[in-house]
């Protein structure tokens, strides 16, 4: 992948660049991880339309922008050739003899010379990667973005619908309207959060409205830093080993529905995914909210996705308290076959595997999941399955003795 960019620089300053901004990706991939830094400056800042299809990329050659990571290779051939040898020299010719110097002179290696200037001062030009297209829309579908990242610019991934995949951290929160306008095929969500500092989590979550898989890694570095201003958070965290946690936050949408008579637009909300989107303290995640919804999940969303956010949480429970996690225990163990056939389908072994690790299954539903395995053609999950069924009902051979 290579980016085109610029320098982020203070108006009244002289003290030089303090950060890049990327106006431009391409890449022959559907997989766009962002720098962290480009010519050992952060990147801080995504340009509006960055990813979106109706981004204005007709001005390749503006100035003060460059191209990454090209740049790079070009100053280092600028430097190799600064660092060239000088051109050999001899001794004056009067001190030599006049049929010697002439043989020395045939004999002197040619003067070398640095590269010429074109080459490692090549202009930014339109079609300069012609062959290498813009990574945008329909064609991006999992995008990492900077650790040190501080604004994404609006309309960034306007209509970018084959999006999947999204990995971010809670430390940017300058987010422009509507950056996930038309983001609808978002399934997963890595956040990296420091819990010591403002979130952008909350933001992101309720721009995002479909079914979401969340995975929550804590940032520990943040105390190994020195300390820092530290918001209020009501649940205290109880002493757990786990380093994640992964959520689910279901779908939710409004409805307008006009009352008639009186000319009233009242607003309906469907599912129970507002609920869970609304588990803040001012920017802070509170778990102990979040797993107090678990019965209003149980009546409003189908049986497996409910089975899904209680396999997620007891999977990677990071801050569950005990009382919840035996809430999540009993739900699973009374709809095992649920939960045990959407691993099969999903094609997630390590699921399946801590199913039957904590939970009882008898040999009827390992019959059921075989079933759902060759029709599904998972190998793995027939293999395991298998190897389940033969330590279930292994019998012991009789020996006759005459």
């Amino acid at each position: 992948m290579i980016c085109r960019c610029e320098y982020l620089t203070r108006a009244g300053y002289s003290e030089g660049a303090y950060g890049v901004r990327i106006l431009e990706c391409r890449s022959l991939d559907s997989l766009a991880v962002l720098p962290d830094e480009i010519n050992g400056l952060p990147v801080l800042e995504l340009a509006p339309y960055l990813f979106s299809v109706h981004g204005d990329r007709e001005d390749d050659a503006a100035a003060g922008t460059f191209w990454w990571p090209e740049t790079e290779a070009e100053e280092r051939t600028a430097e190799a050739a600064k660092s060239l040898p000088t051109a050999r020299t001899v001794e004056p010719a009067e001190s030599l003899p006049t049929a010697r110097t002439a043989e020395s002179a045939k004999s002197l290696p040619e003067e070398r010379t640095a590269e010429p200037a074109a080459r490692t001062a090549e202009p930014a030009g339109r079609n300069r990667h012609p062959d290498i297209p813009a990574l945008c829309g329909g064609r991006l579908e999992e995008l990492r973005l900077p650790a040190r990242l501080e604004k994404v610019g609006a309309y960034a991934l306007y209509n970018c619908e084959k999006l999947k995949k999204l990995e971010l951290y809670s430390t940017t929160l300058d987010w422009g309207a509507g950056v996930f306008a038309g983001c609808y095929g978002v399934e997963q969500v890595t956040i990296h959060v420091d819990e010591s500092r403002k979130s952008c989590m909350r933001e992101v979550l309720a721009e995002l409205r479909q079914t979401l898989e969340v995975l929550y890694l804590p940032d520990k570095t943040a105390e190994e830093t020195g300390p820092r201003q530290r918001y209020d958070q009501t649940d205290a965290a109880p002493p757990a080993a786990a380093a994640s946690a992964r959520l689910i936050f279901p779908e939710f949408f409004e409805e307008a529905v006009e009352n008639t008579p009186a000319r009233i637009l009242v607003t309906e909300t469907h599912g129970c995914g507002q609920k869970y989107r609304n588990t803040f303290v001012s920017t802070q995640f509170q778990f102990k909210e979040y797993d107090s919804l678990f019965p209003h999940v149980q009546v409003q969303e189908p049986e497996k996705l409910v089975a899904r956010l209680a396999l997620g949480r007891l999977m990677d429970p990071y801050r569950l308290e005990e009382r919840y996690a035996e809430r999540y225990r009993e739900y699973l163990r009374e709809h095992a076959a649920a939960v045990a056939g959407w691993a099969v389908e999903s094609g997630d072994m390590p699921a399946l595997e801590w199913i039957f690790a904590h939970i009882p299954c008898g040999g009827e539903m390992i019959a059921g999941l075989l079933d759902i395995a060759g029709a599904c053609g998972n190998g793995a999950a027939v293999s395991f399955l298998m190897d389940r069924r033969r330590a279930a009902g292994a019998v012991k051979r009789r020996r006759f003795s005459l």
